[in-house]
């Protein structure tokens, strides 16, 4: 495959997208982008709208325009992304996904592959809504998976582990169904094209991520 794919990771919440993104783009050495960290970061330091910060709490959706214009000065258009990326959670609608192979098509690039890593809900809202972080060194725990050594404190550094907003019962449940009825048509879009790749959630990371370099490596 090429030497700097272009890559999109689409999955539920909690599917190990973003474990996939960091091991795709040391691998390959390109950027990797997290549209949700993203996001977070900017209502963290207080420069979300407060409607758009509303909203994300919530589990929904920031509108297209906003999304892709947000993406596009902040990643998409920067030098380090010229030669290759990795995008996780963005794009999230179809719109979104045509907005992004015009933009790749104005600069006579394409989209190289869009890695769909298939998880259970149940298994997604598990991983979600048992995720604790630690709000100092940020260390992450599971409730279900991966408790920490003494209940509700950090093994690093003993602080007191908190739940996100957006990881809350109700905030994932609606991020599930947003999925369900927008992004998963994503799926579809792209299968389209036949730039779908399909990996087991399930699995061990580094078995996906096999996986996933198998058929990039080798895509025939």
């Amino acid at each position: 495959m090429a030497q700097h794919p272009r890559i999109i990771l689409l999955g539920l919440p909690g599917s190990g997208k973003g474990t996939q993104g960091a091991l795709i783009a040391q691998n390959w050495r390109v950027p990797a982008f997290s549209s949700g960290e993203y996001f977070r970061n900017l209502r963290r330091e207080g420069k979300l709208p407060a409607e758009v910060s509303a909203k994300i709490n919530a589990g929904g959706l920031v509108s297209d325009e906003d999304v892709n214009m947000i993406v596009v000065e902040s990643f998409l258009s920067t030098q380090e992304a010229q030669a290759g990326f990795v995008l996780d959670g963005y794009p999230r609608t179809v719109a979104q996904a045509a907005f992004l192979d015009e933009y790749l098509t104005k600069q006579n690039l394409s989209l190289t592959a869009a890695v769909y890593v298939d998880l259970p809900v149940e298994t997604a809202f598990r991983r979600i809504s048992g995720r604790r972080v630690c709000p100092a060194d940020g260390s992450v725990y599971n409730v279900y998976y991966s408790q920490p050594e003494r209940e509700g404190l950090c093994n690093l550094c003993g602080a007191p582990l908190i739940q996100r907003e957006d990881d809350r019962e109700e905030s994932v449940k609606t991020r599930m169904s947003t999925y369900e009825a927008v992004t998963k048509a994503l799926t579809v879009y792209y299968g389209d094209q036949g730039k779908l790749i399909t990996v087991d959630g399930a699995s061990d990371p580094g078995v996906v991520f096999a996986r996933i370099q198998g058929v990039l490596d080798d895509p025939a």
